[in-house]
C-alpha cells in the first residue's frame, strides 16, 4: 500500500467520517501490516477520537510516552513520538517498542518505565483497568509522574471508568473528546444510539 498522510487518508474514499483538516501530516500509513493502520481501524480505538488524541500528543511536544493497556502506541510512535514505553499483564506488547509485564498499579512497574524512559514520562494514556478502583490507582500512581497530561480511554463506559472520570475531572483541568459522527460510531463498535453516541469510548484528559 502506498504510504500517505493523514490528511490525504482523510480526504481519500477509504475514510467515511468528517475531514479534520490538515492536522497531522507527519503520520503516515504504511506496509508495516496491522500496525499500519492502528489509529484508524484497529486498537479498539474510534477514529476521531484517537485522532484528536495524537493531535493533542503531538501539540503538547511530548517526547515520551506511556500507554497502560496495550493497543494504541504504534500511532503514536508515528505521531513522531519515538520514546514509548507499554505496559500490560500480558507479555510481548507491540514489536518495536518497549514493554513491562505487570500490573500497572505496582510501584515496579513504575521504577521499570521509568527505568527505560530515562526519566519521567511527557504523557501516560490509561487503557488498562476499567473499574472504579483500578481508574483511580493507576491515577494516584501515573499522575504524580506525568509532566504534561494524563488520558483515560472509555471515560463512557459504565464499569466504573465512567464514574471515577465524573469526579475526578471536576477537580483538574480537564477536556473530553467524544465522537459524534455515525460513521466512526458504526465502523468501531457496529451500532449507535441514533446520534452518533456509544456505551463506551470516549478520552478525557487531564492536564499538569
Amino acid at each position: 500500500m502506498k504510504s500517505r498522510t493523514l490528511s490525504e487518508f482523510y480526504r481519500s474514499p477509504d475514510y467515511k467520517g468528517p475531514l479534520c483538516g490538515n492536522l497531522v501530516p507527519a503520520i503516515t500509513l504504511n506496509e508495516r501490516g496491522v500496525g499500519s493502520d492502528m489509529i484508524y481501524t484497529g486498537s479498539n480505538q474510534r477514529v476521531p477520537e484517537f485522532h484528536s488524541w495524537a493531535c493533542l500528543v503531538r501539540g503538547l511536544g511530548a517526547r515520551s510516552y506511556v500507554e497502560l493497556g496495550v493497543g494504541s502506541a504504534w500511532s503514536i510512535r508515528d505521531a513522531g513520538v519515538t520514546n514509548i514505553v507499554t505496559v500490560d499483564l500480558l507479555p510481548g506488547g507491540l514489536p518495536g517498542i518497549p514493554h513491562v509485564q505487570g500490573n500497572s498499579h505496582d510501584l515496579e512497574s513504575l521504577h521499570q518505565v521509568l527505568t527505560l524512559l530515562g526519566g519521567p514520562p511527557d504523557i501516560v494514556f490509561i487503557d488498562a483497568d476499567h473499574t472504579y478502583e483500578g481508574c483511580r490507582d493507576d491515577f494516584d500512581m501515573w499522575y504524580p509522574a506525568a509532566r504534561l497530561a494524563i488520558g483515560f480511554h472509555d471515560i463512557r463506559l459504565r464499569e466504573g471508568c465512567d464514574r471515577f472520570w465524573d469526579e475526578v475531572s471536576q477537580q483538574y483541568s480537564s477536556v473530553e473528546i467524544i465522537g459524534r459522527d455515525h460513521a466512526s460510531a458504526e465502523k468501531w463498535q457496529g451500532t449507535h444510539d441514533g446520534a452518533g453516541r456509544l456505551w463506551a469510548g470516549g478520552i478525557g484528559v487531564i492536564f499538569k
